[in-house]
């Protein structure tokens, strides 16, 4: 099946960078405002104490919708008025995400779903990341008009799992597990030209819009968006155009696991009691330990053997219930029987 390119798009340069370079970075840069401000943040409560009204954090409706005794931070909306934990007050200097304005003759479908994203739709901010991503990848996959399909290269990338594509287009999944030779070459054939219409035109966006509408569809989706953009963020750590997002995500997705671990959220107790107490994921066993979340969060033994025990309170599975018994047993010889006491009665 030949292939007719209106024009090739060139790939951005790629630059190594160290993700844990990268975070360590957290603790004293700024970062840039950006052309166009995203709309007001829904308001994110956590329980707290005496009631004070503050216009500048409304969310937009003409009343005040914190619970009482909450103020809002910079990336963290909403977040107790005392005592300040040092998770959101690592946040609290942050710059509200904004973002540039969009750029003209790119595909249609992408820019009606960041218009949409940009006005709080976390559905389309959703879908906006899904193609944006299934189009990145396309972009060394696109081969020279009049190649024949499917190229080797997608060959490869279809049916090695080196690549992020069988995971973010599911024809090709469907397609690479046939058993037919010829049938299986004229499924990926036709896969690879559905996605070489779908991303015709594109041009990858500067890495600040990828990370914003992440941050949206994190915010305001459901716990799978907000999972993602957790253990799975919307950069690439080996590029370091990315480095101000990962310096960004370093300080919010800390803040946002802890207000969510406030709000009864045993998952993002889990969390915090893990990066507490690891710096790496191979440090333990277990598929849903948090994957880049411990290189954010600095060590403490107390905090870690607090949040694990309020997470073995909640009547976890029994695969996540060791895990993290174990953990409560390695972190404990750190502390004093005073400590462990303290911190097996203690809640948020």
């Amino acid at each position: 099946m030949p292939y007719r390119a209106p024009r090739r798009k060139s790939l951005m340069h790629r630059l190594s960078a160290l993700i844990a370079a990268a975070l360590g970075l957290a603790c004293g840069y700024g970062f840039t405002r950006y052309q166009a401000a995203l709309p007001p943040a829904a308001p994110l409560t956590i329980p707290g104490a005496a009631a004070t009204a503050d216009p500048a954090t409304d969310s937009g409706t003409g009343t005040d919708s914190r619970l009482p005794g909450t103020r809002t931070v910079r990336g963290v909306r909403n977040a107790p008025a005392r005592p300040e934990h040092p998770l959101l007050a690592h946040a609290a200097t942050l710059a509200p995400l904004t973002l540039p304005a969009a750029r003209p003759g790119g595909p249609a479908e992408l820019d009606a779903l960041r218009r949409r994203a940009e006005q709080g739709d976390a559905a389309a901010a959703r879908e906006w990341l899904q193609r944006d991503a299934r189009c990145y990848t396309m972009l060394r996959l696109t081969p020279e008009a009049g190649a024949r399909l499917p190229t080797p290269g997608f060959q490869r990338a279809a049916l090695r799992g080196r690549s992020r594509l069988p995971a973010l287009a599911p024809e090709v999944v469907a397609a690479a597990a046939i058993q037919d030779e010829a049938q299986r070459r004229n499924a990926l054939a036709a896969a690879q030209q559905s996605l070489l219409d779908e991303c015709r035109d594109y041009v990858p966006e500067p890495p600040q819009v990828r990370y914003a509408l992440g941050e949206i569809a994190a915010r305001l989706g459901n716990d799978e968006d907000f999972w993602r953009f957790i253990n799975d963020p919307p950069f690439t750590a080996s590029q370091s155009r990315d480095t101000q997002q990962a310096v960004d995500w370093a300080r919010r997705a800390p803040a946002m696991v802890y207000a969510r671990a406030l709000s009864g959220d045993a998952q993002a107790a889990l969390a915090l009691g893990l990066s507490y107490a690891i710096d790496r994921p191979g440090e333990i066993d277990g598929s849903r330990v948090p994957r880049q979340l411990p290189a954010a969060i600095a060590n403490d033994p107390l905090q870690a053997y607090r949040w694990l025990s309020v997470f073995l309170r909640s009547n976890p599975d029994a695969d996540q219930a060791a895990m993290a018994r174990a953990l409560l047993n390695r972190v404990g010889a750190e502390l004093d029987p005073a400590q462990r006491t303290e911190a097996e009665r203690w809640s948020p």
